[in-house]
């Protein structure tokens, strides 16, 4: 059957529109990247984790997949900016002069496809999270900010990737998908919140193996 994810309604909108945005880029990147789909399957059933018996300890289990969802995250986060503060005196950063009065922001999505940060920034690869230590990253704890950082960051950071982990498994487990326009482009745009400008469209099929754990087919069956 036919599935249009869209944005939900306005009285909704600070918790679950940011979730559901997630949801929908992570499609759009497995969709894309399809390879991964089998990946995160794998990896479920290395750790025994099933869509009908999921725990904490299960989801923190899943290394790749919490990649690859930083890595979704890292190419769209849910906002672009922080909020902008004012500087109450002059500053003098490097050769940088910012004057008394001038708003401030950060740039997150900038920060996430600096190559002073990010090797290959501009190529989708979950596996740079994998590693953190030796990514160049490793020395600049404020160069991944989709939930902000420091003692103020997101209060929902943890439930939101403890939410993406659960819903994402259980669909692929279940389902499998097409998009319904194989040449749809994705297009960012940025209201309150950062996120597809086109409705994603997919196309779900029934998996038979429903929420059973994933077994990859072997070569005898390919």
């Amino acid at each position: 059957f036919f599935l249009m994810i869209r944005r939900p309604p306005r009285s909704t909108q600070s918790r679950s529109s940011a979730a559901s945005d997630v949801y929908k880029r992570q499609i759009y990147y497995l969709w894309k990247y399809p390879e991964n789909v089998q990946k995160i399957l794998e990896e479920a059933a290395r750790n025994n984790v099933d869509c009908d018996n999921i725990t904490i300890e299960g989801l923190n289990s899943l290394k790749f997949f919490e990649a690859f969802l930083k890595e979704v995250l890292r190419w769209g986060p849910p906002l672009i900016q922080i909020m902008p503060r004012e500087a109450k005196v002059t500053h003098k950063l490097d050769d940088l002069t910012i004057l008394k009065g001038t708003l401030v922001n950060v740039g997150v999505n900038a920060i996430g496809f600096n190559e002073l940060y990010y090797d290959q920034p501009y190529e989708f690869r979950p596996e740079r999270f994998l590693d953190e230590k030796h990514e160049k990253r490793a020395k600049f704890p404020f160069a991944y900010l989709p939930f902000s950082a420091g003692p103020r960051h997101c209060i929902g950071k943890y439930l939101a990737i403890i939410e993406a982990k659960t819903i994402l498994l259980t669909f692929l487990k279940k389902f499998s998908f097409e998009m319904s326009n194989p040449d749809y482009k994705l297009r960012m745009g940025s209201r309150f919140l950062y996120e597809p400008i086109d409705p994603i469209e997919i196309e779900l099929r029934s998996n038979s193996y429903g929420c059973l754990l994933y077994t990859s087919p072997s070569p005898r069956d390919s």
